[in-house]
């Protein structure tokens, strides 16, 4: 996490936020700063840094936190990508709107969107969710503990293919 001041700031403010269900659907209002910029536009690597932020305004407002610290949890990415559609230019005011659209047993599958003007400049995907010393943490465990009733989507077909893609890049690692 390389924003830790934007970082803070949303820690601070989930203070006074209202909660949200760990299924809800987290808007973060955004706008580009120069130092997001390379040159004129947010630069590829500050578009993942980004997103971070909108997983971790998830889990400060659904009361993960408190069950991450407790348990000595880490937020830990497993795979993600993004597709490009439209610059996003310094002072450019944004959303960042973050949610989890479907989980296996091993592994959160976040859907990430940057949009302008009601316009979707990039799209990401991410898996991943917390681990612990022996590994990632189940997230049935998770939603047992966080308590409520959470009723599983239906797994979209991008949830498929990203498990595909993260199962092709880890065989190549063995290679």
């Amino acid at each position: 996490m390389r924003l830790r001041l934007r970082l803070l700031l949303l820690l601070l403010s989930s203070l006074w936020k209202k909660p949200i269900n760990i299924l809800d659907e987290s808007v973060l209002s955004l706008i580009v700063l120069p130092n997001d910029t390379d040159i004129s536009k947010i630069s590829n690597d500050r578009y993942i840094a980004l997103m971070d932020l909108g997983r971790m305004d998830i889990v400060f407002r659904s009361g993960l936190l408190k069950l991450m610290l407790k348990n000595k949890w880490g937020p830990v990415v497993t795979f993600d990508t993004i597709r490009f559609r439209y610059p996003l230019k310094v002072f450019q005011r944004y959303q960042l709107k973050t949610r989890i659209v479907w989980w296996d047993d091993t592994t959160f599958y976040f859907k990430q969107s940057f949009e302008r003007k009601g316009r979707v400049v990039a799209t990401g995907y991410v898996c991943g969710g917390p681990f612990r010393s022996n590994g990632q943490v189940p997230p049935q465990e998770i939603l047992d503990q966080i308590g409520g009733s959470v009723t599983k989507p239906r797994q979209p077909e991008i949830a498929a293919k990203l498990r595909e893609l993260e199962d092709l890049v880890h065989e190549t690692q063995k290679e």
